[in-house]
């Protein structure tokens, strides 16, 4: 439902339109960590010789948000389409779509470079009125917000499922794989609709695979008899998790796995999440999984790629240099008070930008302004916080997490200070800040993380990470304390490049977030120990890159492929 748009187009708008058209365009089809990492995955694939296309929305509207000194936030709609109509190419498509309740839709077509590959946009107002509509979005004193969100939501899946079929074919383009991320994808399965295509001979060849991004409740959903009915869904091929559905209920993750040919987390605890899950475990030989990665020519700043041939004082130099130069654009684009870049100018600077959810404990932020004791310890840390985000228009939890941040913040000049919210956080303006600051932070309650890929981006920039050890974490981050012996090594021990925030009981503390920013700050206060933390750090980079997840893919696309034919939409055992 979302893909990033790449920099190519982003710097195309700003050319034309200036500053806030261009921040609009890039919020409106990257909400969170997805949208960069399949623009990647598309860019990077087509990189290694497969004729790869994608297919997204292209959203009328996106939610903006800003904070206030005063402890506010403020949401607001802004129209995105006219611009991105003025930017994307007109392939001169229209696609005329039957939906489920046999409405005929007409989807114009557009069209961007992503590199080597091409991502289709399909324009359909007012079904594309914004990605992951809630009742926020309905019209203006409609009786029944709920219901029409979840219609919407249906419509929205319905028109990038058939109608990424419906332009295959106007493209005369005959998929070996459609790759499904998540769930809302589920009606690119030409097999598992009844409809004009599920036996349509020009899918007959195609293999399916299910891509899943988050083990949360809401991205597997459990659909009743009367919505699989609704929309017109082949379950015969669903096999109940305990042989008795006398119900109908359909798990729609579960149909999906059964189905398709390949399937696979993006992290290898992911995967394990994924395989534990009760209502997958007898599936689990089918769950595979290839971690995320990230485009270094993107989110990387150039001068790091040569960063290894430094001398640890060079090195140190850089990422200094890399820092002012935030801390100045910061305080430039923000309107900071004219002081605020000299009080903060040697202190380290740590990020927390992730998507605002309650599962990604942006609450530990608030519990240690609050107390007292931690908030007099953290102080001391001698760190600045830029905080941001993207809140869901219909996330009262998260929005009241942030109401108690800046209700804080507003009230303690030396918080203002220390911990700056940022708003509007997107893709476009995004590398600025992952190269110049000095660490990531990436929290998550044990198992609700899929991969995580920010953490990923600080890391090709020689940036430290505070973390709970939850998604990719494990693979490339190195905890301090945790170090493991190699006789590979020239020191004969990994070199540490993060710092645990453990869980207890599965939930991350303030107490343990509060140790972490302390021993960042004395990794930083050491010159030779920060050099070697930065060095591993850079060491990533092999792991994180996407070509790393590429290579994966592609080995995992031949194993697919090989297999002789479709698999028939039918009674599976699991």
């Amino acid at each position: 439902m979302e893909i990033a748009l790449p920099p190519e187009v982003l710097e195309a708008i700003h050319q034309r339109y200036g500053f806030r058209p261009t921040r609009d365009a890039a919020m409106s089809t990257s909400v969170g960590g997805i949208g960069p990492l399949l623009r990647e995955r598309i860019m990077a694939q087509a990189d290694e010789g497969l004729d790869v296309i994608g297919a997204t929305l292209l959203y009328q509207t996106t939610w903006i948000q800003s904070w206030f000194d005063w402890g506010q936030l403020h949401l607001e709609k802004r129209d995105v389409a006219p611009t991105l109509r003025e930017t994307l190419k007109d392939t001169g498509i229209d696609l005329s779509i039957s939906m489920f309740d046999g409405a005929m839709v007409n989807a114009h077509v557009w069209m961007a470079m992503y590199g080597k590959a091409k991502v289709y946009f399909l324009d359909a107002p007012p079904i594309t009125q914004v990605v992951y509509p809630s009742e926020e979005d309905a019209p203006p004193k409609h009786p029944h917000p709920t219901a029409w969100a979840e219609d919407i939501r249906h419509r929205q899946s319905w028109l990038i499922g058939r109608g990424s079929l419906a332009l295959a074919k106007a493209l005369n383009f005959s998929p070996d794989i459609t790759v499904q991320s998540e769930t809302p994808t589920f009606f690119a399965h030409h097999r598992l609709i009844k409809d004009t295509f599920q036996n349509d001979p020009f899918f007959a060849n195609t293999r399916y695979i299910f891509n899943d991004h988050t083990p949360m409740e809401y991205a597997h959903p459990v659909w009743s008899r009367h919505t699989l009915d609704v929309l017109k869904i082949d379950a015969s091929a669903y096999v109940p998790l305990h042989g008795n559905n006398d119900r109908g209920d359909v798990d729609i993750t579960r149909l999906l796995i059964g189905v398709n040919e390949g399937v696979f987390g993006v992290a290898k605890k992911h995967g394990q999440v994924m395989r534990a899950m009760p209502s997958l475990k007898d599936y689990s030989e089918k769950i595979e999984s290839i971690t995320n990665g990230v485009h270094v020519g993107i989110w990387q700043a150039p001068d790091y790629r040569t960063a290894s041939a430094l001398s640890d004082a060079d090195l140190l130099k850089l990422k200094k240099s890399k820092k002012d130069e935030l801390l100045d654009w910061v305080w430039r684009h923000y309107g900071l008070w004219h002081t605020w870049k000299e009080q903060v100018a040697d202190k380290g600077v740590v990020l927390w930008t992730r998507r605002i959810t309650g599962y990604k404990r942006i609450d530990l932020l608030g519990l240690l302004c609050k107390d007292p004791s931690l908030k007099r310890q953290f102080l001391e840390t001698n760190l600045v916080l830029l905080v941001g985000g993207r809140i869901h228009q219909h996330d009262d939890q998260a929005q009241t997490m942030i109401y108690n941040l800046l209700d804080l913040i507003s009230q303690d000049p030396m918080l203002k200070e220390r911990i700056v919210l940022l708003d509007n956080f997107n893709v476009w303006m995004a590398p600025r800040l992952f190269q110049g600051a000095d660490a990531a932070i990436m929290l998550a309650d044990d198992g609700r993380e899929a991969s995580a890929t920010g953490f990923m981006k600080a890391q090709v920039n020689g940036g430290l990470i505070l973390a709970t050890d939850d998604g990719a974490i494990p693979e490339s981050v190195i905890f301090q304390g945790h170090e493991k012996d190699s006789a590979d090594l020239p020191a004969g021990k990994q070199v540490a490049n993060g710092f645990d925030v453990p869980y207890f009981h599965g939930h991350p503390r303030a107490e343990g977030l509060l140790k972490a920013f302390k021993l960042l700050q004395q990794a930083l206060r050491d010159p030779a120990r920060h050099a070697a933390m930065v060095r591993s750090a850079l060491a990533a980079q092999a792991q994180v890159d996407v070509n790393r997840t590429v290579r994966e893919t592609l080995r995992f696309y031949q194993r697919i492929t090989a297999s002789s034919v479709a698999a028939p939409v039918g009674h599976q055992q699991p």
